[in-house]
């Protein structure tokens, strides 16, 4: 694993590892990868923008509640670029679990 994917690792088991994220207004994370397919949602909402290793920057407005989910892809960095603190729970998919294919 690169740097850490959020702020607290909370929870993991062979299927899934869950993350907790918080950024304060102009906080960035340390550039990471995730591994695996993820789900976040998002628990203090707020204005952030993802940078990726190939330069490109992905503006995102979320919303308290809202659920997202990305495939694993390339590293990148979020930033909080709003003016609240930004929060989200973060589930990494390790394995399909029981039942689900």
């Amino acid at each position: 694993m690169s740097a850490p994917i959020g702020t607290r690792l909370t929870y993991e088991d062979e299927y899934v590892r869950v993350w907790t994220l918080d950024l304060n207004p102009g906080e960035q994370t340390p550039v990471h990868q995730h591994s695996c397919d993820y789900v976040y949602v998002v628990v203090s909402g707020g204005s952030t923008e993802t940078h990726y290793s190939d330069g490109s920057v992905e503006a995102c407005d979320d919303r308290l509640g809202e659920s997202v989910y990305h495939a694993a892809g390339l590293p990148h960095s979020l930033r909080n670029v709003g003016s609240t603190v930004y929060r989200n729970i973060i589930v990494e998919l390790l394995e399909t679990g029981p039942g689900n294919g």
